[in-house]
C-alpha cells in the first residue's frame, strides 16, 4: 500500500509540472524571470569592469541598478550578492561609508524580516567593520563578539572565518598583538578545502602581521607560508602583501640587499591597482624608502617616501603620516638639507594631538577588550561549575531547585552590579591616566622649551659654528622623535627612558653654555633587566632642578642621577647643588616664567597618585631640602620610587 502511495505521488507530480509547462502565461513568467536574472549577471560584470577601468561613477549607478532590479524581483539570494557587492564598492572604493551603512541596515532590517541567521551574522560583522573605520573600537568590538555568539548555533565555517578574521584585525589594530594572534589562528581551522587561494593565503598573511616588529623570523615564517602559491604571480594581492611582510622583516633583521631583491623578484609595482583606498601601495613604498635609505641611496628613499606621504595624507592616516614625515627628515637630514627637515618635524606637531586621541582610544580599548574577554571566559567558568549544581539539585528535589534558581539570581544581579561598578571605575582610571599622561607629554614638549632649543639652534648657525648645530640639531631631532615614539603607551622600558632623559639633559646643557655638570648612576642589574617602568615621571624633576636650582645660582652646579633596584620597584634619586627650594620659591613668585614646571611636577603627583589606585602601591615621590653645618642651602634631593611592570631579561 505505501509502495502504491509513492508511485501515484510521482505521477501527481510529472502531471503538474507538465501542465506548468503547457501553460503559456506560465510559460512567459518563467522566460521573463530567467531573462531579469540574466541581465542582473551583466550588470554586475559591466560594473565591475568600469570599476577596473576606474570610471567609478558609472560603476556606482550601475551597481545601483542591478541592487534594484533584484529588490524587484524579490530574490533573496540576488537581494544579499547584489547589496554587499554595493556597499563594498562604495566603502572600499569610494569611502562612502554612510551610505554604504544605509545599505547594510536595509540588508539587516530584510533579513530580521525572513528570519536568515547566517545573513543578519555578515551584516552584523559588517557594521563592526564600519565602527573600526570610525575609531570607535570598544563598540566594533561589540558587534565581532556578537556575531561569534550568533555563530555558536550554526556550522557555518566560512563565517566563522570572517568573525574571527575581523576581530583579529581589531585586535592588530589596537596594538593586542597576543589576542589578535590567536584569532588569526583559530580562523585558519576553519578553512575549507573549497575556499580560493587568496582566503588560505590572506589567512597566513595576518598571522605574519600579527607578530609585529618584534618578531621578524615569525613574520617571515608565516608569510612563506602565505607565499606558497604565488609562483610567478606579481599582480595578486595577497601575494604582494606576504612580499611585503617578507621584506619588511628582512629589513628589521639588518638585512636590506635580501629586503630588495624579495620586492624586485616578486612584486611588479607599475600593475599594482593603487586606488586610494587601499593600504597596500604606500605600505610597499614605505618599506622600499626604508630600505634605499638603510642602504644609503637617500634620493630613491625620500622618493618613495614623497609617495607614500602622499597616499597616507589621501587616505588620513594619521598614525603613518607622522611616522613616514619623520623619515623623510631622516633622509632629508642625511643629504644635508636641515631646513626640509626641520620643516618636516614641524609639520608633524600640529598631528600629535591627533594621533594622542586615536592612542588614546586605542589603549583604552585595549585595556576594556581584555576585561570583556576575561569576564567571559569566567562566566563561561561559572556557567560550566553552575550547571554541574543543577544538575545535583534537580536529582534531590524541586524545592532545592528554586532554592538555588532564587540564589543564582540574586547572586548574579550582584556579581553583575558589582562587576559593571567596577568595570566602570577601571575604565575611568585608565582613561584618567592615559589623559594625565598625554598632559605630561605635552608639558615636556611645551612651546617655551622649543621656541628656546630653536633659539639655541639658530644662535649656533648665525655663529657659523656648523659642527655644533648639527650636533644640536641631530640631539634635538632625536629626542623629539623619540617622545613621539614612545607616546604609544603609558609604559616605556628602561633604556629608552634613559636615552631619553639623557637626550633632554645634553639639550639643556647647550641651551645654559654648560652651566651645570651631569652625573649618572646607573645599576648595572636594570641596565640587564630593561624592566618596564611608567614613563615621562622623572622628567619634570628634572627640570625643576635645573630651572629653578642652577638658572639663578652663582656657582656651576652638578646634576646627578641615579637609579637602583629595590625588590620589585625602582628608586631614582635627582639631586642638584642648586639655591634650594624656599629660595627657588620666592624667586618664583616675582615671576611666572617657570609656572609650567610646577603644572609638569603636579601632573607627575597625580600620575602616581592614579597608579597607587589600580595597585601600584609602591609608586611615590618625597623631596629632600639639603643645608650645610650652618644651615645654608645647598641644593635639593628628590627620591622616586617607580613599580616594575615586568622584566624583559
Amino acid at each position: 500500500m505505501i509502495q502504491t502511495y509513492r508511485y501515484l505521488s510521482v505521477i501527481c507530480t510529472l502531471l503538474f509540472f507538465n501542465m506548468y509547462a503547457q501553460n503559456p502565461i506560465a510559460k512567459e513568467l518563467n522566460r521573463s524571470l530567467i531573462k531579469e536574472n540574466d541581465s542582473i549577471g551583466i550588470l554586475i560584470k559591466k560594473a565591475d569592469s568600469l570599476s577596473n577601468s576606474k570610471n567609478l561613477t558609472q560603476a556606482e549607478d550601475i551597481y545601483r541598478k542591478a541592487f534594484r532590479l533584484a529588490r524587484r524581483i524579490g530574490d533573496k539570494d540576488l537581494i544579499l550578492d547584489t547589496g554587499f557587492k554595493l556597499e563594498r564598492f562604495q566603502s572600499a572604493v569610494l569611502g562612502k561609508n554612510n551610505e554604504a551603512e544605509k545599505i547594510v541596515d536595509f540588508i539587516n532590517s530584510y533579513c530580521t524580516k525572513i528570519d536568515d541567521r547566517d545573513c543578519i551574522i555578515k551584516s552584523v560583522i559588517r557594521y563592526g567593520e564600519f565602527q573600526q573605520k570610525k575609531n570607535q573600537f570598544i563598540e566594533a568590538l561589540g558587534y565581532f563578539n556578537q556575531a561569534l555568539q550568533l555563530l555558536e548555533n550554526t556550522d557555518d565555517k566560512n563565517l566563522y572565518w570572517k568573525a574571527l578574521t575581523s576581530r583579529g584585525s581589531l585586535f592588530r589594530v589596537i596594538g593586542d598583538y597576543d589576542q589578535s594572534k590567536k584569532d588569526y589562528k583559530k580562523a585558519v581551522h576553519y578553512l575549507r578545502e573549497e575556499d580560493s587561494e587568496y582566503t588560505k593565503g590572506i589567512s597566513y598573511v595576518n598571522i605574519s602581521a600579527s607578530f609585529g616588529n618584534d618578531q621578524p623570523d615569525s613574520t617571515i615564517y608565516y608569510s612563506k607560508l602565505a607565499s606558497r602559491n604565488c609562483v610567478n604571480n606579481k599582480t595578486s594581492r595577497e601575494c604582494n602583501l606576504a612580499y611585503n611582510n617578507m621584506a619588511w622583516s628582512f629589513f628589521l633583521k639588518g638585512n636590506p640587499e635580501k629586503a630588495l631583491e624579495i620586492i624586485n623578484a616578486n612584486i611588479d609595482l607599475d600593475a599594482i591597482a593603487n586606488n586610494d583606498t587601499d593600504s597596500l601601495y604606500p605600505a610597499l613604498m614605505h618599506t622600499l624608502a626604508s630600505i634605499y635609505h638603510e642602504l644609503g641611496d637617500y634620493k630613491k628613499a625620500i622618493k618613495y617616501f614623497k609617495i607614500a606621504e602622499e597616499y597616507y595624507i589621501k587616505r588620513n592616516d594619521i598614525a603613518d603620516i607622522i611616522l613616514t614625515k619623520e623619515d623623510l627628515s631622516k633622509s632629508y637630514e642625511k643629504i644635508g638639507d636641515l631646513a626640509t627637515s626641520i620643516k618636516l618635524l614641524r609639520e608633524v606637531k600640529p598631528l600629535t594631538s591627533q594621533l594622542d586621541k586615536i592612542k588614546i582610544s586605542k589603549e583604552i580599548a585595549r585595556i576594556e577588550s581584555k576585561k570583556l574577554l576575561d569576564i567571559k571566559e569566567e562566566q563561561i567558568s561559572d556557567l560550566e561549575q553552575e550547571n554541574l549544581k543543577i544538575g545535583k539539585a534537580i536529582s534531590n528535589s524541586k524545592l532545592f531547585i528554586y532554592f538555588l534558581g532564587t540564589f543564582l539570581l540574586i547572586a548574579v544581579s550582584v556579581l553583575l552590579y558589582r562587576g559593571h561598578k567596577n568595570k566602570v571605575r577601571f575604565h575611568q582610571l585608565n582613561e584618567e591616566l592615559s589623559l594625565n599622561r598625554l598632559k605630561s607629554l605635552r608639558s615636556m614638549m611645551n612651546p617655551h622649551f622649543l621656541f628656546n632649543s630653536f633659539s639655541t639652534l639658530q644662535n649656533f648657525i648665525l655663529k657659523k659654528d656648523s659642527l655644533r648645530a648639527n650636533e644640536y640639531m641631530t640631539e634635538l631631532s632625536g629626542l623629539i622623535r623619540n617622545v613621539l615614539s614612545s607616546s604609544d603607551s603609558i609604559y616605556i622600558s628602561f633604556k629608552e627612558e634613559i636615552e631619553i632623559l639623557k637626550s633632554y639633559i645634553s639639550i639643556e646643557q647647550e641651551r645654559f653654555d654648560q652651566s651645570f655638570e651631569i652625573k649618572y648612576i646607573l645599576d648595572e642589574k636594570l641596565v640587564e633587566a630593561n624592566p618596564t617602568l611608567p614613563s615621562m615621571v622623572v622628567q619634570p624633576y628634572i627640570e625643576n632642578a635645573i630651572i629653578h636650582g642652577f638658572s639663578h645660582a652663582d656657582k656651576k652646579g652638578l646634576l646627578t642621577v641615579s637609579f637602583q633596584k629595590e625588590s620589585n620597584s625602582v628608586v631614582c634619586k635627582v639631586l642638584d647643588n642648586g639655591i634650594g627650594r624656599y629660595e627657588a620659591e620666592r624667586l618664583q613668585k616675582e615671576g611666572n616664567d617657570t609656572i609650567h614646571l610646577s603644572i609638569a611636577t603636579r601632573n607627575t603627583d597625580e600620575r602616581l597618585r592614579i597608579l597607587s589606585k589600580v595597585g601600584d602601591d609602591n609608586a611615590s615621590v618625597f623631596i629632600n631640602d639639603l643645608f650645610d653645618d650652618v644651615g645654608n642651602a645647598k641644593g635639593t634631593e628628590v627620591i622616586i620610587t617607580l613599580p616594575i611592570l615586568k622584566e624583559n631579561i
